[in-house]
């Protein structure tokens, strides 16, 4: 049996640099002239569907925007610690069930 310094062969291959030490092209980046390259970057099903859902157009009513407005004007707008936490959490939830019941589909 034959030992030796093997070394070299169990290396990673370099990252390639650009000359002026931002990273190199590779396949599957795309370069705009003057720009450092893009890489590809594709988005899961659920990443996609809760982005459609944040992006939806929801109705903005004016007269509460003027109400909360005029209340934090005021210094009479209060956020309540317990309800912001409330509903973090059930966010947290419903954002935990709708993924666990994407994946099972």
């Amino acid at each position: 049996m034959k030992v030796g310094n093997n070394i070299e062969s169990k290396q990673p291959e370099p990252v390639p640099r650009a000359t002026n030490g931002t990273r190199a092209p590779t396949a599957g980046s795309q370069e705009v002239a003057g720009t450092v390259p893009v890489d590809k970057v594709e988005l899961s099903a659920t990443s996609r569907s809760i982005a459609a859902a944040d992006g939806a157009e929801q109705p903005v009513r004016s007269g509460k925007v003027e109400e909360v407005k005029a209340a934090i004007q005021e210094g009479r707008f209060h956020v309540s610690a317990e309800a912001v936490a409330d509903k973090m959490i059930s966010a947290a939830a419903e954002l935990i069930e709708t993924m666990a019941t994407g994946r099972s589909q």
